[in-house]
């Protein structure tokens, strides 16, 4: 059974040509920053013009790199039974974990800042999750690992704790970034990058239409190490992108196009993840909102851009929300973006599991309801069951009046495959209250413990964990 999920749609296939033409506009006649001057220099000897910062885009080349890139990619896993391909001819959303909360929301109220023990935590939490198809980022920044080899401490934990398809932290160089590509291959094997897509990173525009030099040279080392680039912008409207819909779709529709001209002038047909993540100011403070719905409809539109004119994996971030507690906001705000974006056609969604307060913040009891809430939507998603044996109304004919259909065969058949939840409460009143009146968030919490002590203590071996931590420690 597939999803019925690509029937929202927010515009129609002729606005989606103009808002194409208005972006290679942009490309053309004001062009994008690029504060990389390796960057600058692959774009402009692959026919790009460079003045100063500024490269303008022929709308050549931009046609070119898009047809360059495949549709879809066949995402390796270390467990290869884990690994998923993404892109065309996708039938699931796959969910990515978060990037870069700060701190952590604890169940009974304090907020504490993030350690390197809740990102290994977060990371078994994916591991274990039937969820989370994809494991990694920084799930919470570890604000005692700070210092220039942070990235690769947590690399180290993020191949010891998965064997799933993973995420990497983009850092600040390529000579960094090649220092997780050799902590990559020192697990699965010299040279195992070269024919293989096992990781990527997700490069982050700077918006109004400029690159920083440790995107763009990210870009250029994920490129170069024939890796998946997943590209992603986050304008907020009336701030950092046009306050108009349309006008702030152009702007990161363009941030993005160019993202993807310079991995395909490094690589000609290097797999490109388009990221989408509008955002919104609340006018009458100028604060960054990320619950408003209508974000999401511009993202919506992206990603229409992206599938149906570009043909590239896409992904979105789904389950934001501006509450500061696990409270029935953050529950609408969540589910709202989730309905919104899956249903729309994403691939893959991120910043989706425990997320609070605008991305700053992350919570372990959230993150189990969230995994409930997405398992809603996929329920949703697939629709109703409509194979040959489903319009058998036999049971129904030869069932007498007056006699249930709770004893039959059929029922007790189907018993096993009911979509039941993880938290929410199903039992009457009488047992609820015999079992202490637990909150979703203590049933939360304890499937939290559940799972971190289920969880595989080390994916490794001693070996290979010794090796990885003095690599990490040298830097």
């Amino acid at each position: 059974m597939t999803y019925f999920n690509n029937e929202f749609k927010v515009l129609t296939q002729e606005q989606l040509e103009r808002v194409h033409a208005l972006t290679l506009e942009v490309l053309r006649l004001k062009g994008v920053l690029f504060h990389s001057a390796l960057s600058r220099d692959i774009l402009a000897a692959h026919g790009a013009k460079v003045d100063g910062d500024c490269v303008t885009f022929p709308p050549s080349l931009v046609e070119q790199s898009l047809r360059n890139c495949p549709a879809g990619f066949f995402w390796h896993a270390r467990d290869p039974q884990k690994s998923i391909y993404t892109g065309e001819g996708q039938t699931d959303v796959f969910v990515m974990q978060d990037h870069g909360p700060v701190y952590v929301q604890e169940r009974h109220g304090e907020r504490r800042h993030g350690t390197m023990q809740d990102v290994i935590n977060f990371y078994k939490l994916g591991q274990t999750s039937r969820v989370n198809a994809i494991v990694g980022q920084c799930t919470v920044d570890p604000h005692e690992a700070d210092g220039p080899n942070k990235h690769l401490l947590v690399t180290h934990q993020l191949l010891k704790h998965t064997d799933k398809p993973i995420l990497s932290w983009p850092v600040a160089s390529i000579e960094e970034n090649e220092k997780v590509f050799r902590m990559v291959e020192m697990v699965m094997g010299e040279g195992y990058l070269s024919s293989h897509y096992f990781l990527t990173a997700s490069v982050c525009a700077l918006s109004p239409l400029q690159y920083a030099q440790e995107s763009a040279d990210t870009i250029i080392a994920y490129a170069r190490a024939n890796q998946p680039v997943t590209v992603l912008t986050a304008p907020m409207t009336g701030v950092s992108a046009p306050i108009g819909d349309i006008a702030a779709l152009v702007s990161q529709n363009a941030e993005l196009l160019a993202g993807i001209v310079l991995a395909q002038a490094v690589r000609p047909g290097v797999p490109v993840i388009y990221g989408t993540a509008t955002y919104a100011a609340d006018m009458r403070s100028g604060a960054f909102v990320t619950g408003a719905p209508i974000s999401n409809l511009i993202d919506r539109a992206a990603l229409q851009l992206a599938q149906s004119l570009y043909h590239l994996p896409t992904r979105t971030l789904a389950g934001n929300t501006d509450a500061k507690i696990p409270d029935i906001q953050a529950g609408y705000e969540t589910m709202q973006n989730y309905i919104q974006l899956l249903m729309g056609g994403t691939h893959m969604i991120n910043e989706c599991l425990g997320i609070l307060d605008g991305m700053m913040t992350v919570s372990y009891e959230k993150y189990i309801i969230d995994e409930e809430m997405l398992r809603r939507v996929d329920c949703m998603m697939r629709g109703l069951d409509t194979s040959p044996a489903a319009f058998d109304i036999g049971v129904l004919l030869e069932t007498p009046h007056m006699e249930p259909f709770l004893m039959h065969e059929s029922t007790l058949a189907a018993c096993a495959n009911q979509w039941t939840p993880d938290v929410a409460c199903w039992s009457n009143y009488d047992t609820w209250r015999a079992e202490g009146c637990p909150s979703i968030l203590d049933k939360a919490a304890e499937k939290v413990r559940e799972r971190l002590e289920s969880a595989p203590s080390d994916l490794l071996g001693p070996d290979l964990n010794r090796d990885l931590a003095a690599f990490a420690e040298r830097g």
